[in-house]
């Protein structure tokens, strides 16, 4: 066990999704939400916590085709699958797998374009769904997928006559679908289709000009605390800059409004700070900048090295999404309250991706030893192969849809 994993995910369970009994419905196909107006997503996933794709899959399909793209994740469990409160996104039991129940299910949600992830085990609402006409694809979620086709679903369905397109983990995959039927040219081995993200947004300008006002100090971010937390935040300043004089902390508040605040509670321990939202600047007289202002965490990601995730010492917050700083290149500490991103923190502690925290009291340590630029190093860069491992899938996929969604038809 990592951290208390199943504690974390059982209560951000509890906190972010109805009880059992009132999804019922969905099981039986009944909607809970209504459809959004626009192009629809659908992608079922074996496992919740591979559905992070979704988020990918829909940016990136919006882009290239200039339309707000909605995306709908089926799963058997009653677990929240994304990392934030997008509002293009919608979970949904998936019906059981009876003529009735997908029928209910595919007549309200009229999908645009299908994804399985993981076996294609549900004959009945494959065939439904094939039967309506919906562009259905075929991916697999892990590289373990078995060479014999039973991971990918080819003992349950048709594949060749079901699925459009078809990614792969591995070329023996690749292979044993072509024995069963379906053309080279409607598969491709991408990988596995596991959760990824994209990095936040960061304009290559501001960078420019941040970077050079920081002048190559050391810096290190607190993304997304509360005042709360400013008293931790503080201790850790003060410890880490005894070894590094110049060192910066910039503090994105939670809540922009709390910044003056802020503010003044670290005036009065001596420290010399500036609020952005004031048109102040983090140069060399400045201790601790505020970022007091509504704008993406992108560029701070980017310029700093080490990030803590705040809130993650309190059980009653959901922490901001661990993947974004990850997918920047840098360096994620955390403490042990993670919800709202259990799946995404688990993937970053099993491939030692990340730094837990387990006392307050530890964070200006964890600080210290990240700032050798090996050792962040080498966290940053297997969170970025984790946060990108899926991304080929991702690029594959979104191309298959898109020629589907203009009517191409495969060979």
């Amino acid at each position: 066990m990592l951290f208390g994993a199943t504690r974390l995910a059982d209560r951000t369970l509890r906190r972010n999704n109805p009880s059992p009994p009132e999804r019922d419905p969905e099981r039986l196909g009944h909607p809970t939400v209504e459809r959004p107006k626009g192009c629809l997503l659908w992608l079922h996933v074996s496992d919740p916590a591979e559905a992070g794709c979704i988020s990918a899959l829909t940016s990136e399909l919006s882009a290239l085709r200039d339309e707000p793209i909605f995306g709908l994740v089926t799963s058997a469990e009653n677990a929240a699958p994304f990392t934030s409160n997008d509002p293009r996104l919608i979970h949904q039991l998936v019906p059981g797998d009876t003529k009735g129940s997908v029928k209910r299910f595919l007549d309200h949600w009229k999908p645009d374009v299908g994804i399985i992830a993981g076996p294609a085990d549900r004959a009945a609402l494959l065939s439904e769904a094939h039967a309506a006409e919906i562009p259905l694809f075929l991916a697999a979620s892990t590289r373990a997928a078995a060479v014999s086709g039973s991971a990918l679903g080819a003992q349950s369905v048709a594949v060749p006559d079901i699925f459009s397109g078809v990614l792969v983990a591995s070329s023996a995959d690749q292979k044993e679908l072509a024995r069963l039927g379906l053309p080279t040219t409607r598969s491709i081995v991408t990988g596995p289709l596991c959760d990824t993200a994209l990095p936040p947004p960061c304009d290559d300008e501001d960078f420019s000009e941040l970077s050079q006002t920081l002048g190559g100090r050391p810096v290190w971010l607190a993304a997304e605390v509360t005042a709360a937390e400013i008293p931790i935040l503080e201790t850790a300043q003060r410890r880490t800059i005894r070894a590094a004089h110049r060192l910066l902390l910039i503090i994105v508040p939670r809540d922009p409004s709390e910044g003056l605040a802020i503010a003044g509670s670290l005036e009065t321990h001596g420290w010399r700070t500036a609020l952005r939202s004031a048109g102040g600047q983090p140069d060399e007289n400045v201790q601790v900048y505020i970022v007091d202002t509504e704008e993406d965490l992108g560029l701070w990601y980017r310029a700093s090295p080490i990030t803590y995730l705040g809130g993650s010492f309190d059980p009653e917050l959901d922490i901001s999404d661990p993947y974004g700083p990850a997918t920047l290149g840098s360096a994620v500490l955390h403490g042990p309250e993670v919800s709202g991103a259990v799946p995404r923190i688990q993937r970053l502690q099993s491939a030692d991706a990340s730094k837990l925290i387990t006392e307050p009291d530890d964070l200006g340590d964890a600080v210290f030893q990240l700032m050798s630029p090996d050792q962040a190093a080498l966290l940053a860069h297997a969170a970025w192969a984790t946060t990108s491992e899926g991304a080929p899938a991702v690029e594959a996929l979104v191309s298959m849809i898109n020629r589907a969604l203009d009517g191409e038809v495969p060979d």
